[in-house]
């Protein structure tokens, strides 16, 4: 379109310096004709005859000759009036002033040299237009190149003929100044919610897994904890800087029976509140009572005697290959030769009638004498366990409490540290490790008590990194937690391999955490045979499997009971990853993670799978490769 429109202005152009050159040719053509018109000659009236056509001078006729007298000239006889012949008209003769031109000299006549400079200007105006004009040009054709400037000559002398030639220098281009070298950053003093979550977390409405009426508060700097919970009607509970997480948590309980979720919806607009969150709720992982037991067969077992899932041990198998996969241990039983234990009483099993299949599907007699998990600190971080039981003498390193309140032994810590240090009737994976018992968990010897929150949890983790821990077992499960999460890459940062359960949700139950946390090692529960636990979550986070069903467990008071879950499968992985740790102490989270999936046995198909991770851990393999190999041949 743009094409078309230069092409009509140029058009334009082009007619109007035509028009002109027209104009000028009409108007020279009528000026000779005017001329051939003109009246008067030499100062006389002349008329022209009757025709028009091939008028010539000798062909005027003077007016005396031809006029005729009017009225006026028949009222007074013998005068003539000075007149003025009318053009093509004979005999009419208008009278006028002596001595001056005809008034009408007929049609045509004095216009010429007019025309001719009105024809000039036109012309003259086109051209000055046309001359004003910027060039027009085709946009399809390439624009003429500007005219470049000359240079100016060198001159040379004679006697510098034989120098070099000098030019001026041309002016240095200006170097920036090199930018000083980017220092660190000094440690923040609060934390940032990762990219792409929100600053002010609100659980979902189907989300029940957190404490109605309480939340967890980091300050923007400068901002004040008076102020802030003032405006929002909380009041403080307590506050604590967790340096795994790298934040100062203020723990805030809410007033007026208000809900988390609402209050939380309301401090997004709080611009002196750095992040907000609840203060989520975790579960023991052998807290699942078994779903076919008879309740009444149950309240005969003594109920505090339970072993930390809710699962108690049935009587024990005559023999390993008669018992099939177990997902829910039976309550206790005594023998039938011996009469009913009392409830808290301690039970001594004999290990002929309740072998320990664990003791022969990792080879303990193999890997204890290459190690032993020598001086190598595990922190397990659960309920509280009962460290006068038997299994539990001489290996404690140090304790916390972050609940507070009542601290009865509970079932599930002490069949944690049990499975992993134990050393009595029983074989734990890592004998000679020390424990840093650590309780997160509240609640007392009943099997389904116990529950922990986000802020015990990371108050636990923070002291047992104090504590110098290297291995952390972390046999519980619950919602996805930022702080918690955080803490775990702070303490993979320092060293410490972290070990979860994968969960008892089942198979089509959603993740787990700590468990689907990148920042653990995931671990599922297979039996005897290495079939899967059937109440295990499934997912493509679990890392490794581990004997976990059915399993012979410490209980409080110096009892033993069967459990199931992947809780006590993790604690067999932890003792596991103390052994490797002492032959190689220079092995982080991901070296370990390494050295357990390459060297499992593979099951459920061959590679990595959502129900089994890589495999069974192979306790002799994984320890192969970490020895050097002259220390690993026999």
């Amino acid at each position: 379109m743009s094409r078309f429109v230069d092409r009509f202005v140029m058009i334009r152009a082009g007619l109007h310096l035509r028009h002109g050159v027209a104009l000028v040719l009409l108007l020279g053509l009528l000026a000779p004709i005017s001329e051939l018109r003109a009246q008067t000659y030499g100062g006389r009236d002349f008329d022209y005859p009757a025709t028009r056509q091939g008028v010539t001078r000798s062909q005027l006729v003077p007016r005396a000759q031809t006029a005729v007298p009017t009225s006026r000239e028949s009222a007074v006889p013998g005068r003539a009036l000075p007149g003025r012949a009318y053009p093509g008209r004979v005999g009419r003769v208008e009278t006028g002033r002596p001595g001056r031109p005809p008034r009408y000299p007929g049609r045509g006549g004095g216009w010429g040299p007019a025309a001719a400079g009105i024809g000039a200007g036109i012309i003259g105006g086109i051209i000055l237009d046309q001359a004003a004009r910027r060039p027009v040009y085709d946009p399809y054709e390439p624009e003429p190149a500007l005219p470049r400037r000359p240079r100016r000559p060198i001159i040379l002398d004679g006697d510098d003929l034989d120098e070099p030639l000098l030019r001026h220098p041309r002016r240095p281009t200006p170097v920036r100044a090199a930018a000083p070298a980017r220092q660190a950053p000094p440690p923040a003093q609060t934390a940032r919610p990762a990219p792409g979550q929100p600053r002010i977390i609100v659980p979902a409405a189907s989300e029940r897994r957190f404490v109605a009426d309480e939340i967890l508060v980091e300050l923007a700097p400068n901002a004040q904890a008076d102020a802030v919970l003032r405006r929002h009607r909380a009041t403080l509970m307590s506050s604590r800087r967790f340096d795994l997480a790298g934040v100062t948590i203020i723990r805030a309980r809410l007033n007026d029976g208000r809900s988390a979720r609402v209050v939380l919806s309301q401090m997004a607009g709080d611009a002196r509140i750095a992040s907000a969150q609840p203060n989520y709720l975790y579960t023991l992982q052998q807290d699942v009572p078994k779903p076919d037991a008879p309740k009444e067969e149950a309240a005969k077992a003594a109920p505090e005697s339970a072993s930390a899932a809710n699962e108690p041990a049935a009587s024990p198998p005559a023999k390993v290959e008669d018992t099939g996969p177990v997902l829910a241990a039976p309550p206790i039983i005594a023998p039938p030769d011996l009469p009913p234990v009392a409830p808290l009483a301690s039970v001594a099993p004999k290990r002929e009638l309740q072998p320990q299949y664990v003791v022969e599907t990792l080879h303990f007699d193999a890997i204890h004498k290459l190690a032993r998990g020598d001086k190598i600190r595990v922190a397990v971080i659960d309920s509280g366990a009962d460290l006068t039981h038997p299994e539990l003498q001489g290996v404690l390193a140090g304790s916390f409490d972050a609940v507070g309140g009542d601290t009865a032994p509970h079932a599930h810590g002490t069949a944690m540290a049990g499975a992993i240090m134990a050393q009595a009737q029983l074989q734990g994976v890592a004998p000679a490790a020390r424990l840093l018992a650590a309780r997160a968990f509240s609640g007392n010897s009943a099997p389904a008590s116990a529950n922990g929150t986000t802020y015990h949890i990371l108050s636990a983790l923070d002291w047992a990194a104090g504590e110098g821990a290297r291995v952390v077992n972390l046999s519980f499960a619950g919602p996805q937690d930022r702080l918690l999460s955080r803490s775990l890459a702070g303490a993979k940062s320092k060293g410490i391999v972290a070990v979860a359960a994968a969960g008892n949700g089942g198979a089509n139950a959603a993740p787990l955490y700590p468990g689907a946390d990148p920042n653990v090692i995931a671990v599922t529960a297979t039996d005897a045979q290495d079939k899967p636990f059937a109440q295990a979550n499934r997912g493509s986070y679990i890392a490794v499997a581990a004997p976990g069903v059915d399993v012979l467990a410490a209980e409080p008071e110096g009892r033993y009971a069967f459990s199931s879950g992947t809780s006590i499968a993790a604690a067999h992985v932890s003792g596991l990853v103390a052994l490797l740790l002492e032959k190689r102490p220079d092995l982080d989270l991901e070296g370990v993670r390494k050295l357990l999936m390459d060297s499992a046995i593979d099951l459920g198909g061959k590679g990595r799978n959502p129900i089994f991770g890589a495999g069974r851990v192979d306790a002799p393999a994984a320890l192969a490769r970490a020895l050097p190999v002259s220390a690993a041949r026999p």
